[in-house]
């Protein structure tokens, strides 16, 4: 696994939404789910959105703090989005079917599960 996708950002911040949102789409295509997601940003340009399928979800985007924190605010806004707009947990632990968190770990932003004490499952935009 290359570090690259996690700290090949550009230093602007939509453009760093952007990436970030491709390297969460590519959990949410791994574990088959279809539809339109993009990253919805009002005039004033103070929080952005994650649309999933027409709707969105949730407190917003602040683009600000490193490359790792922003990744990570825009996989929970994408889990959140996608969970509430499907009434389905994602993504989820195959091992213990529980529902996976975003963590850090090593400078990585992760899946983990809280099955057997916890465990990182995949570094975001890794799924299997």
């Amino acid at each position: 696994m290359s570090d690259r996708i996690y700290t090949a950002f550009e230093p602007r911040m939509p453009s760093a939404l952007e990436q970030a949102l491709e390297v969460v789409e590519r959990d949410v295509r791994a574990r088959g789910i279809t539809g339109a997601l993009r990253l919805i940003t009002p005039g004033d340009g103070a929080l952005t959105w994650v649309e999933f399928q027409g709707g969105y979800h949730g407190a917003g985007i602040i683009a600000d703090g490193d490359i790792n924190d922003l990744l990570a605010d825009v996989a929970e806004a994408v889990q959140e989005t996608i969970m509430e707009l499907t009434w389905k947990v994602w993504p989820v632990c195959a091992t213990h079917d529980r529902g996976l968190h975003v963590g850090c770990e090593q400078g990585l932003t992760v899946w983990r599960c809280t099955g057997d004490g916890s465990h990182t499952v995949a570094p975001v935009g890794e799924l299997p």
